[in-house]
């Protein structure tokens, strides 16, 4: 009794008796199939495996990039990234009162007082520029769920560094709240030359 031939030996029986056209069928259909795997299975690991790479690679640039400083700077750009400078006094002045602006309107409230000033603070860069604060002094009237979500709304904009201060006092209208406070932004001062 003849044993079972196998599947391999049945299919290279069948290939060996196609015509060459045949055979050049097969060979594309089996060529598209691997590509089909390929693309399908292998290219998104490849593709992985490059997206880490560039990210290490990134890493490594940002560690090489820290190495030109002291310790603690390194140690800063590590944790926190590239530090990136704010904008420039006028720019920074002017992105500031669009801000408020922009948020008074948003809420409603027409009847108010802006005024911007400088500050003396300032603070040496890194490359030896300088940053300063600048502060505006703002004062309104408005409802109290109105006064309290403008206010969140100011301190939550990237634009506003923080509101230094903050006075709420009950208005002369019932609901109401007159509110004065000072907002501050950071803005580079650029670099002084001795």
């Amino acid at each position: 009794m003849a044993e079972p031939s196998s599947m391999s030996q049945r299919f290279g029986e069948q290939f060996s008796t196609m015509s060459p056209t045949g055979k050049f069928a097969v060979g594309v259909l089996g060529v598209t199939v691997l590509l089909l795997v390929w693309s399908e299975v292998f290219m998104p690991m490849a593709n992985g495996w490059g997206d880490q790479a560039d990210a290490i690679e990134e890493n490594l640039v940002l560690i090489e990039d820290a190495g030109g400083g002291s310790l603690s700077t390194r140690n800063a750009v590590l944790a926190h990234g590239p530090v990136e400078l704010p904008d420039s006094r006028e720019e920074g002045s002017q992105s500031l009162i669009e801000t408020i602006k922009s948020t008074m309107a948003t809420w409603g409230i027409t009847d108010y007082t802006l005024n911007e000033s400088g500050s003396g603070v300032t603070v040496r860069g890194l490359t030896g520029g300088r940053v300063e604060r600048i502060k505006a002094d703002l004062a309104f009237t408005g409802e109290v769920e109105t006064a309290h979500e403008l206010i969140a709304d100011l301190e939550m904009n990237p634009a506003i560094e923080s509101i230094e201060s903050l006075r709420l006092t009950r208005g002369k209208r019932s609901g109401t709240l007159d509110v004065t406070a000072t907002v501050e932004a950071w803005v580079n001062a650029g670099s002084r030359r001795r």
